[in-house]
């Protein structure tokens, strides 16, 4: 059987997918995992992706035009996109029987919440296009309401997956799973990444120049988040293990316009929904963040730092950040797209060598898989895991 058909049944479920997954290796999985959270050893670390929707959809012989059009497509590629991800590529992803779908519009939520407007495209990811031309534009953006933009339309979409999943019959190894929706959130983008959505490159200079207009922007950028939060959890108050936010604009800024312009509006938000949590300050950061790591431990105290970026050596990140957050990366995109093999587990073996020994490490990517990468180059990283394992 085609490994991305999904079928329409005569049965009382709309839909039906079947799996084929061995359960004895998510129970690994989850022990990999809980060990990790104590910053202890199983059997070798854990490995996962991220593999966003733009690897996908070609092996879905479909768009994003195709992917976006209604929820209920949205929804039946999603399940798709599980099968293929458990059945063939190897890492810890699969932890029980059930598969988890979730209204994704990549990472333009909040800008498109603040106003700002989306360009579509079949061929490539949506982005946001810069809708504060001058600074005197800043005063003249409202706080929106909480079901501004794609709020709104995610808020409608997770409300009909859920409806969705109860009509799907999902069968592991000829065991009855389940369809899950992932909690309802806003997305991660912090507060200075929706400013440079809104602004361009503009608000760069713009720090500079007028400091205090670009500081009314974020607050207003922070409340807006803040207000459509509480409202996805009133609508879907289950508890939360993470909150996190992502601030690749960021990480171009010195240490100084960092703790200024991201630090003071990262901590609303974590102090608002990261509070209690276990893993309540979660950080996404592209690119080289060096300069700012004191700042994510001191200022901001992260507890995990989700898919830095591969510029960030394991050497240092060791000495900056080892054994003081949980860690996820970050071997190179282009090395796993374009590496032999045996390059990638040489690079996957470099990066244990210098993190592993500290625990709380997730082993994959730095960040983002790449349409077209070879499965064999992503199972090199749990091979170099396996060859690495502490017992």
């Amino acid at each position: 059987m085609n490994p991305l058909s999904l079928a329409k049944t005569q049965s009382r479920a709309r839909f039906s997918i079947t799996i084929d997954y061995d359960p004895k290796k998510m129970e690994l999985s989850r022990k990999r995992y809980q060990a990790r959270d104590q910053f202890g050893p199983v059997d070798r670390v854990p490995v996962l992706f991220c593999l966003e929707r733009r690897y996908f959809l070609p092996l879905l012989k479909c768009g994003f035009d195709e992917f976006l059009k209604d929820v209920e497509t949205h929804y039946t590629l999603q399940l798709q996109y599980n099968k293929y991800r458990i059945e063939n590529i190897v890492e810890d992803f699969c932890l029980d029987e059930s598969v988890t779908v979730y209204p994704f519009f990549e990472n333009v939520v909040n800008a498109s919440g603040m106003g700002g407007e989306i360009a579509w495209s079949d061929k490539e990811t949506p982005r946001a296009i810069p809708i504060i031309k001058t600074v005197e534009d800043i005063d003249r953006l409202p706080v929106p309401e909480a079901t501004a933009g794609l709020w709104g339309k995610r808020l409608q979409w997770w409300l009909r997956m859920k409806e969705l999943a109860g009509k799907t019959e999902v069968i592991f190894n000829g065991h009855r799973g389940r369809v899950e929706v992932a909690p309802l959130d806003i997305g991660w983008e912090g507060p200075h990444m929706i400013a440079i959505d809104l602004a361009g490159e503009n608000f760069y200079l713009w720090m500079l120049e007028y400091p205090e207009a670009c500081h009314r922007l974020l607050e207003k950028i922070t409340a807006g988040m803040i207000r459509a939060a509480t409202l996805f959890r009133q609508v879907d108050p289950r508890p939360r293990s993470v909150y996190g936010t992502a601030e690749d604009s960021a990480q171009i800024v010195s240490a100084e316009h960092f703790k200024s312009f991201v630090v003071p509006y990262d901590l609303k938000l974590y102090q608002a929904f990261g509070a209690g949590l276990k893993n309540g300050r979660g950080m996404h950061m592209c690119g080289n963040s060096t300069h700012l790591h004191r700042a994510l431990v001191e200022d901001l105290k992260i507890t995990s730092f989700d898919l830095f970026g591969y510029r960030v050596t394991p050497e240092v990140a060791a000495r900056n950040l080892g054994g003081k957050m949980l860690l996820w990366g970050n071997i190179n995109p282009m090395l796993l797209l374009n590496g032999s093999k045996d390059e990638v587990k040489a690079a996957s073996r470099h990066c244990l060598a210098a993190l592993a020994p500290f625990g709380g490490l997730l082993l994959g990517d730095g960040a983002n898989v790449c349409p077209g990468t070879p499965l064999e180059n992503l199972a090199a990283l749990t091979e170099a895991a396996e060859e690495s394992c502490v017992n």
